[in-house]
């Protein structure tokens, strides 16, 4: 790929609230409400794993140890969008969170756990399909 100059695209996840578009890379720390997003994912994080969560560190591409490859995972675009639309949208409301790339297994993995735990629905929009979380389900039936 980098003798033809070819280059993969970033991942980016967005949420819209209020007629703002908030637009979130991996493990990015420039968004205003940075504090309170990572503050968020560790307690999502926590309740996650005390209901039975194991991260597929498969999904982590690069070559590390399992420790920084869960780190990396939970610098996802896609955790950092969620995790701002529920500090930011009423309790029961649905989430609704849209991304450039295909949502990786893990990522959908969360998003299952979250949406039992929280009792909230998240639409997950991707370049494939929509993903409707409710209940710890997927509209897709896994078939992502």
């Amino acid at each position: 790929m980098g003798s033809h100059k070819i280059k993969k695209q970033p991942a980016c996840s967005w949420v819209k609230l209020k007629n703002k578009v908030n637009s979130f890379g991996m493990g990015d720390q420039s968004h205003p409400q940075a504090r309170q997003i990572f503050t968020k994912l560790g307690e999502l994080k926590k309740m996650i794993k005390e209901a039975g969560y194991v991260p597929d560190t498969s999904f982590a591409l690069h070559d590390t140890d399992e420790e920084q490859k869960e780190h990396n995972l939970w610098n996802h675009s896609e955790r950092l969008a969620l995790a701002f639309g529920l500090i930011n949208t009423p309790e029961g409301s649905t989430v609704r969170i849209f991304k450039n790339l295909r949502v990786c297994g893990d990522c959908h993995t969360v998003y299952k756990f979250v949406s039992g735990i929280v009792g909230r629905q998240i639409l997950l929009r991707d370049p494939y399909r929509f993903h409707h979380f409710s209940g710890g389900k997927c509209s897709c039936s896994d078939y992502w």
